[in-house]
């Protein structure tokens, strides 16, 4: 009995011990054996002074790479440098103002000189055309003195023909247009300012009166106009008047031709027509009306001779002034 559970023990512990044996030379016993091993026991087998040394160079390599995220040290500058730079800045800003400014100046002055050319040739245009103006209107004055003396007179009138055609152009409104597109697109736009003389800018202001008081007396006048159609309708016979006009393809005449009133064909009638017996009362009153309309004429001639006096003083001013005597 003792024998046998002898034997018993001795197997089991053989037993432990090959098992022992064979789990040490398996992978599982490595595994433990590295598992059960201090995570720091390699440094056990390093020196001390290896470690300090290792962590004294790690920090310095930090230390390196913080370095590099470092700004510059910016040198501090006095107050005269910044003076300096100041001072660079503000002629800079002046420099370019003035370069602006001379651009703007020589851009104006071309303007100007431009404007100045174009009033020179309409106050030319204008001149000429009054040259032929003024004639037309005194002759239109000796018509009506001629008109005058037609209805005065007492009986039959020897030129019935004559007076018939003054009395067809009698009513015939006339008005001078001058040449001022230039002057009326200076005044819209604003650029009267570019003329410097001025001298010459307050002529040109004086040349705009006489042209608007000139055309005040011409509305006094399309008014006598339209008094004196009743009375030549009575005194008259109107189809002699229809008979008179000869209708014409109407090209353009010449500029007297329109001052005088004469821009359709209209020819004297044949014979000797007379008024058609009408009374004192109206001749009288016909009479009238063709006085004041010659006194109108009058006063517009006096305008127009002062837009001409003008027009030529603002002229010669203008060769003087822009040296445009050859323009």
């Amino acid at each position: 009995m003792n024998e046998s559970g002898g034997s018993r023990k001795v197997r089991k512990t053989g037993s432990l011990e090959e098992s022992q044996k064979s789990e040490v030379g398996s992978p599982k016993s490595e595994e433990k054996e590295e598992t059960n091993s201090a995570p720091d026991s390699y440094r056990d087998d390093i020196p001390q002074s290896e470690i300090e040394s290792l962590q004294t160079a790690n920090s310095k390599l930090q230390t390196e790479k913080m370095e590099i995220h470092h700004h510059p040290e910016v040198e501090k500058k006095g107050i005269k440098e910044y003076l300096l730079e100041g001072l660079m800045i503000f002629l800079a800003v002046m420099m370019g103002f003035f370069a602006e400014s001379y651009r703007e100046h020589l851009t104006e002055h071309s303007k100007e000189r431009e404007y100045i050319i174009n009033i020179k040739k309409d106050l030319m245009a204008d001149t000429t055309n009054l040259s032929v103006w003024i004639p037309a209107l005194y002759t239109r004055m000796l018509g009506f003195d001629t008109l005058i003396n037609y209805l005065e007179t007492r009986g039959p009138v020897k030129e019935g023909s004559n007076m018939y055609y003054l009395a067809r152009y009698a009513t015939r409104s006339t008005i001078f247009e001058p040449s001022d597109n230039t002057i009326q697109e200076m005044k819209s736009s604003g650029n009267f300012r570019l003329i410097q003389s001025r001298d010459i800018l307050n002529d040109l202001m004086n040349f705009e009166r006489a042209t608007a008081q000139y055309n005040h007396l011409d509305d006094v006048a399309q008014r006598e106009d339209l008094l004196s159609y009743p009375l030549i309708g009575q005194l008259f016979d109107a189809t002699i008047f229809n008979k008179m006009v000869i209708y014409k393809k109407y090209i353009g005449g010449a500029e007297k031709d329109y001052a005088t009133g004469q821009r359709n064909t209209t020819v004297k009638p044949p014979g000797n027509p007379q008024l058609r017996g009408a009374g004192d009362d109206e001749v009288n009153l016909l009479i009238y009306y063709l006085h004041q309309r010659k006194s109108t004429f009058m006063g517009e001639i006096h305008d127009l001779d002062d837009q001409r006096k003008l027009a030529a003083s603002i002229i010669k001013k203008i060769n003087n002034e822009y040296s445009l005597e050859d323009e």
